[in-house]
């Protein structure tokens, strides 16, 4: 099914077997699930991105270019018939999700240019909106700014398209909006960011036990961190705004002041106390160093290394790099991750050092990558020596997720990386 792969790392041939056996099965299942007609719509543009990925090394294009066209049509009908919810414009799992896989499906096969451009030109206003609507509230959300669902993941994205003049001014008030986050204010007799996020908008009632006053997020799914990778980004693209330079470099030195090590393994807070952050201080006691994309210091490196790359930092960039070197070469066992999914398992460490070995050709991120493919197919089961029931897989394994981030096609993509160069999918969680 998969044709010829460009061998661009080093792996043994066992373990290029394996991942060749387990990607040839899951893409049979891909094509008996669209034969028989019983594609979950929710996951039509987590199915839109895995046919555009492997694409280019597909053998039968004409049947996974059809694929793909159909479900751009699902995607389509869905959007005429129910519209787009302000509440769900997120680059993952949102409209922006869809725009973002609808423009790979383009990007890979040329089709479609037309709805895309549609698409991408639709997502600018709603996220304009979607900020106006912010400025009219006192107080903060993680969802407000995130990669997830918020103005950074908006900002990423469409930084990759050519706009006119209006289009830009409109593109700088979500940059303003995420410049006016790393501001201070008076709360508690304190000068706080604009970050902190109060004891009631924190989304779970544990975190709201564990941080009385609020906190300040700094992972990079839901943290500041996300808004410095997307505004170094800007001011990579000459997009100068008002105060973009002096954000920049209060984010930076926020991560770098409370920045530990532990046996040389750096390591940053997932969400520190409103105490804390006004004393400067952490400790990993609370929460052990775990290496995923979501909170870990895998995900936050990484987001830094790009963060000071996008600057022309090269210091720190060669700081943030030797971090990230030394977190990914660690044994699996000390990475602190119990599962396989790309928000918070193994795959967030495959998907994370491919991305960072494509983007420097350093070998130091490849050189242990075998440890990190084995400690993901050594959990599934195969039926013979060649096949990998898949259904069962989803289904017992899964639990019929077929998500980018807690299913399996984060997995399948991060697979998918050790065999074909050009990923794209890095892009929604600002690694690529």
């Amino acid at each position: 099914m998969i044709g010829d792969t460009n061998n661009y790392i080093h792996i043994s041939e066992n373990t290029r077997d394996r991942v060749n056996e387990f990607l040839n099965c899951f893409f049979q299942y891909i094509e008996e699930q669209y034969d028989l007609e019983i594609i979950n719509p929710i996951y039509n543009s987590d199915f839109l991105m895995i046919i555009s990925e492997i694409y280019p090394l597909i053998d039968n294009k004409d049947k996974w270019e059809q694929m793909g066209y159909d479900l751009c049509k699902g995607l389509k009908q869905e959007i005429e018939t129910y519209g787009i919810s302000e509440k769900n414009l997120g680059m993952i799992g949102g409209f922006g999700y869809k725009c973002f896989c609808v423009s790979l499906f383009n990007k890979k096969t040329g089709n479609l240019s037309k709805f895309s451009n549609t698409l991408n030109k639709f997502f600018l206003e709603q996220a304009v909106e979607f900020v106006e609507r912010l400025r009219r509230k006192n107080d903060v959300f993680m969802n407000d700014y995130d990669v997830i669902a918020g103005v950074s993941g908006f900002v990423y994205f469409l930084l990759d398209f050519e706009w006119n003049l209006e289009e830009n001014l409109q593109l700088e008030k979500l940059i303003k909006y995420l410049i006016e986050l790393t501001n201070y204010h008076e709360h508690m007799d304190n000068s706080i960011i604009n970050f902190h996020i109060i004891k009631e908008n924190l989304s779970r009632e544990d975190e709201q036990l564990e941080f009385p006053n609020g906190n300040i997020n700094f992972g990079l799914s839901h943290g500041m961190l996300g808004p410095l990778v997307a505004l170094t980004k800007a001011h990579n693209k000459e997009i100068r705004v008002e105060g973009i330079e002096n954000a920049i470099s209060t984010l930076f030195d926020i991560y770098d002041q409370f920045k530990v090590y532990r046996n040389d393994i750096a390591a940053w807070p997932t969400q520190l106390s409103f105490e804390n952050f006004i004393k400067g201080q952490y400790s990993d006691n609370l929460r052990l160093p775990m290496a995923s994309w979501c909170y870990g210091n895998t995900g936050i490196a990484r987001g830094l290394q790009k963060a000071a790359q996008y600057m022309g930092y090269t210091q720190k960039e060669e700081t943030y790099k030797k971090d990230l070197i030394n977190i990914i070469n660690q044994p699996v066992n000390r990475y602190n991750l119990f599962e396989t999914i790309l928000c918070h398992g193994y795959s967030s460490v495959l998907c994370i050092r491919m991305m960072a070995y494509r983007d420097t050709k350093d070998e130091r991120f490849v050189k242990t990558i075998e440890k990190d493919i084995n400690a993901i197919l050594d959990i599934f089961n195969k039926n013979s020596d060649t096949s990998y029931d898949m259904n069962q897989i989803i289904k017992n394994h899964f639990e019929n997720d077929l998500s980018l981030l807690q299913g399996a096609m984060g997995v399948v993509l991060s697979l998918l990386g050790v065999i074909h160069e050009s990923m794209e999918y890095g892009r929604v969680l600002m690694v690529d």
